[in-house]
C-alpha cells in the first residue's frame, strides 16, 4: 500500500509523524511526505522521500501572522456572538491565534478560487498520479483532505497536540448564517476543485490522536489513539554525551517553533532560567540558539550551551529536564522517565506587537497540556521562574530527589504505555485504507 503524509513545513510538526511513517515502510508499505520545498531536506534527513508541493515563493509565517485591525474586530465581534463560557472563550482564541494562521500558508485566507492554490493544486495532482492509498495529514493542510476527495482516497488526520478543530467547527453551529472563518479559510480552495466544505473535509474520515486520554479535549472525533514516540532528529553523537558524570544532569529546552518562527530578539526569562539552575550543583545542556540567548549577559559555569541536539539523543543521560510546556517536549521526557519543571510566564519572548490576548492564548494552550497533566500526575511543577525564582530552585531540587515525584513519572510513563504504538495501528491504518477509498 501508499501512504502520503503531509506537514506544516516546520520541524516540530514533522517529527511526529516519523516513527509513524517507519512503522508502515516497516511492514513493507510505500511512504512519502508532502510540504513545502523548504522541508525537503529535514523530510530527506529523516530518512523519508520528499515531494515538494509549490515553488516555495511563499513565506510561512504561522501563528506569527499578524492580522489588520479590521479582521481583529471581527474576530472579537465573533467570540462575543458565541456566547462562550471562560474556559470556552480561552479554546477558542487558542484556535484564533495557533491553529487557524498557519491554515493560511496553505490557503491563503480572503482569496477567491481563481486565485492561485499552489500548494493545494500540486497536492490534488500529485494525488492523481501517485495514488496514495491513504492521506495522513496536518490539521492545517486541508488541502490534502481535498485531494483525498477529490481522487477518492481514504484520509485522517495525524493530531501533533491538543485538537481543537474540532471545536471550532461546532462553536461555528452556535452561529448559523453568521460569519465561519474556518469554513472561509477552506471554501476557495475546495470550489475551485468543485468541493462543498462540510464536516469531513474539515476534520478528515477520522484522526490519529497521541494524546494521552486525560489530555484530548472533550469535542473529541472519531480518534485511533496512538502512543506518542519521541522523535526530534538524528545527530552524529558528541564526544561529552556518554562520558561518566559526578552529578545530575539536567536538560533545558524551550521549544524549536518558537525560535523558528515566534521570537524575534530573545526571551527575557531566559536569563531568569540559566540563574535558577545556575546556583545548584548540576550538569546543564541548554539547547539554546544565539536567538534565545540575546538578552542574556552571563551563562553560569555549570550550563553547556548547545544550539541543537535531539532530544531523543539527550534525554536518555539527563535526570531532569526543564521546558516550555511543548507536547513534543513533554513526550519526550515522559518517554524517557525523566520529571519535569515547566516553565510558566507571560510570553514575554514573543513578538510584542501580537499584544496581550496572543499571550494569554499562548498560556491556555500550554495550560491544556503538559503544564496541567503533569503537575496533576505528580510527576513534576509548573513554576513562573520570572516571579519566583526561588521557588523555581526548590522545585527543581524536589523533581531531582524526592520519591513521590518519581512515582508520578512512573504514573505519566504507564499510561503511555498503555496506548497503542504506531506499529499497532498498521493493520488497524492497512484497513481503514481499504474502507475508506471511494474510487
Amino acid at each position: 500500500m501508499r501512504f502520503l503524509f503531509t506537514a506544516w513545513p516546520t520541524p516540530s510538526h514533522l517529527f511526529p509523524l516519523v516513527p509513524l511513517a517507519n512503522a508502515l515502510i516497516g511492514a513493507g508499505h510505500e511512504v512519502r511526505v508532502a510540504s513545502t520545498p523548504s522541508l525537503a531536506g529535514a523530510i530527506r534527513a529523516c530518512g523519508l522521500t520528499a515531494v515538494p508541493l509549490g515553488d516555495g515563493s511563499g513565506t510561512v509565517t504561522g501563528p506569527g501572522k499578524i492580522v489588520s485591525p479590521e479582521l481583529a474586530a471581527r474576530f472579537d465581534d465573533l467570540a462575543a456572538r458565541l456566547g462562550l463560557s471562560e474556559d470556552e472563550r480561552a479554546t477558542w482564541d487558542v484556535f484564533r491565534y495557533f491553529m487557524l494562521p498557519p491554515m493560511w500558508d496553505f490557503h491563503p485566507f480572503g482569496a477567491s478560487a481563481s486565485d492561485p492554490h499552489p500548494e493545494v493544486d500540486d497536492l490534488v495532482e500529485y494525488t492523481r498520479v501517485w495514488r496514495p492509498d491513504m492521506i495522513l495529514w496536518d490539521p492545517t493542510a486541508i488541502a490534502a483532505s481535498i485531494a483525498a476527495k477529490v481522487n477518492g482516497v481514504a484520509d485522517a488526520r495525524l493530531m501533533w497536540t491538543q485538537d481543537y478543530y474540532p471545536f471550532a467547527v461546532r462553536a461555528m453551529e452556535r452561529a448559523p448564517g453568521g460569519w465561519d472563518p474556518f469554513t472561509e479559510t477552506v471554501r476557495p480552495a475546495a470550489e475551485r476543485h468543485g468541493l462543498e466544505v462540510d464536516e469531513e473535509l474539515l476534520l478528515g474520515q477520522f484522526t490519529v490522536d497521541a494524546m494521552p486520554t486525560a489530555m484530548r479535549l472533550p469535542d473529541a472525533t472519531t480518534t485511533m489513539p496512538m502512543r506518542w514516540v519521541p522523535f526530534t532528529g538524528t545527530t552524529t553523537v558528541p564526544d561529552w554525551l556518554d562520558a561518566k558524570r559526578s552529578r545530575p544532569r539536567v536538560a533545558l529546552s524551550l521549544g524549536q517553533s518558537r525560535r523558528l518562527v515566534m521570537m524575534e530578539d530573545g526571551w527575557d526569562p531566559v536569563a531568569n532560567v540559566l540563574e535558577v539552575v545556575g546556583r545548584l550543583d548540576v550538569e546543564v545542556v541548554a539547547t539554546l540558539n544565539a536567538t534565545q540567548l540575546a538578552r542574556v549577559r552571563a551563562v553560569p559555569d555549570n550550563v553547556r550551551l548547545i544550539d541543537y541536539l535531539p532530544l531523543n539523543v539527550l534525554l536518555p543521560t539527563c535526570d531532569a529536564i526543564v521546558h516550555h510546556g511543548g507536547i513534543g517536549t513533554f513526550g519526550a521526557a515522559a518517554t524517557f522517565k525523566l520529571p519535569q519543571l515547566i516553565i510558566d510566564s507571560h510570553a514575554q519572548h514573543l513578538i510584542p506587537a501580537f499584544g496581550d490576548e496572543w499571550a494569554a492564548a499562548f498560556r491556555t494552550m500550554t495550560s491544556k497540556n503538559a503544564a496541567r497533566y503533569v503537575p496533576d500526575r505528580g510527576a513534576g511543577f509548573t513554576v513562573d521562574v520570572h516571579a519566583a525564582p526561588e521557588e523555581a530552585r526548590t522545585r527543581l531540587k524536589m523533581v531531582l530527589e524526592e520519591s513521590d515525584v518519581r512515582a508520578g513519572v512512573e504514573r505519566v510513563y504507564s499510561e503511555l504505555m498503555a496506548m497503542p504504538s504506531p506499529h499497532d495501528l498498521v493493520a488497524r491504518l492497512e484497513d481503514a485504507a481499504r474502507r475508506g477509498r471511494t474510487a
